[in-house]
């Protein structure tokens, strides 16, 4: 079972992620959302890599979930989907970082617009959390949301 940290305590995901059975709201990839696949209710989509994040744009009044995958370390491309979504696109939905992601990857994370993270299973949830609070002053704005209010959408010497 997924952890998924939206606040300091883990939480146990209900959503269904392509290929996994049960119950719960589906998460389809863009492909399945494009093509007409999506059901009633609850709707969530997963983001690989190369996936234009505009083409949700029509579904926006349809997702309660976005979640983007980082595929290996060091890739930095779900950073600039999250900005793309949050500033262009205006998705104001859970945006959900996951895959191969560390706990210092948060405060950033959290900068370019995402809210809730699926971290390694190795990884200590507190320990990840801490890391929002890791820097006191930002040199520039963001499309962050949970990063400590005095800091949310605030630059140095703004």
């Amino acid at each position: 079972m997924r952890l998924i940290l939206r606040r300091p305590e883990p939480a146990a995901d209900v959503w269904r992620y392509p290929g996994e059975a049960g119950s719960g709201p589906q998460v389809l990839t863009l492909a399945e959302l494009t093509a007409g696949a999506a059901a009633a209710g609850a709707l969530g989509v997963l983001i690989g890599p190369t996936d234009d994040v505009r083409l949700l744009a029509p579904y926006l009044g349809r997702l309660t979930l976005v979640v983007v995958q980082f595929e290996k370390l060091g890739d930095g491309r779900g950073y600039s989907q999250a900005q793309v979504l949050r500033q262009q696109v205006g998705y104001r939905g859970e945006l959900r970082a996951s895959g191969a992601l560390k706990r210092d990857h948060m405060y950033l994370l959290a900068r370019c617009g995402f809210d809730a993270f699926e971290l390694d299973p190795s990884e200590d949830g507190q320990g990840a959390w801490a890391q929002l609070e890791r820097f006191s002053v930002a040199y520039q704005a963001s499309s962050g949301t949970l990063v400590h209010p005095h800091l949310k959408g605030a630059a140095l010497g703004s």
